[in-house]
């Protein structure tokens, strides 16, 4: 399923990421793969799987998100803050070619 990063609480490593279904979806830093807790920023387009009742889950708490990654292009965030929409169009090339 695919989504987007709607909260984090990095203080707390979870967030909230919203299903293309309209969903809300928990997930916990130990659910991501391939992808750092820190590489994560709201609005960030991710990929997970769904699961019902998790390890730990109360019967009563709605599904949750696991093997979280970051969508195909997506670029990472650092320390949970997006890069700014001028950084995504530079590719390194072009800016070290810039600074000769």
């Amino acid at each position: 399923m695919r989504g987007v990063v709607e909260r984090l609480v990095a203080e707390g490593g979870f967030g909230f990421i919203r299903g293309e279904d309209g969903r809300e979806f928990f997930f916990h830093q130990s659910a991501l793969v391939g992808t750092e807790f820190e590489e994560l920023a709201e609005a960030s387009e991710v990929e997970f799987s769904v699961t019902e009742h998790g390890a730990g889950d109360e019967p009563s708490e709605k599904p949750r998100a696991v093997h979280v990654r970051l969508s195909a292009g997506q670029l990472p965030a650092v320390d949970n803050e997006a890069l700014a929409p001028e950084k995504h169009s530079r590719s390194p090339v072009r800016t070290l070619r810039g600074r000769q």
